[in-house]
């Protein structure tokens, strides 16, 4: 069964390699705003293909709120270099070669297995975003079960930036 983290609470460890920015860890360096973690199922997907395009362009709107964006799959580290020079991705982060089921499980994301979309792994990981505050706590999440159903970066702002004004939201 699925769980799902709640705004308030610690959000799991987070480590892991990034194609041109080094290692990356959620716990170490949080900037004043936060970090938002765009977990995504891989360059197989024209979705994730569009979001990470938009977060790379818009990646100065989040920076002016004092927030690091971060991108991470589950693909291995070749598949997700032609993903950054196909799409030209140049600011933004993008982390490789985590493990589907572990993430699924620490994360409260869904998986798919066996998909029929052509270069998809055997099993990766749906579409989620996260936005960590520097205490490490989730502000904000979105938990999607397909690819066709995540906000945009003006969705996510907004979101953001709504947060930020409301913080008990969500909190039960």
């Amino acid at each position: 069964m699925t769980h799902h983290l709640t705004p308030g609470v610690m959000a799991p460890d987070l480590c892991f390699e990034t194609l041109g920015h080094g290692p990356y860890d959620l716990a170490r360096d949080a900037p004043a705003g936060g970090t938002l973690v765009a977990f995504h199922r891989g360059g197989h997907c024209k979705w994730t293909r569009l979001l990470l395009k938009e977060l790379d362009d818009r990646i100065g709107d989040f920076a002016i709120r004092g927030l690091r964006v971060v991108a991470v799959s589950c693909e291995p580290q070749k598949a997700t270099a032609a993903l950054q020079e196909r799409m030209q991705l140049i600011r933004l982060p993008l982390g490789y070669g985590l493990d589907a089921e572990a993430l699924a499980h620490a994360w409260g994301l869904f998986l798919t297995r066996d998909s029929r979309e052509a270069d998809a792994l055997q099993m990766h990981i749906e579409p989620a975003q996260y936005w960590v505050l520097q205490s490490g706590e989730i502000g904000l999440s979105t938990v999607q079960t397909g690819p066709s159903l995540w906000p945009d970066a003006t969705h996510l702002l907004q979101a953001i930036d709504t947060t930020m004004k409301f913080p008990e939201r969500g909190r039960g």
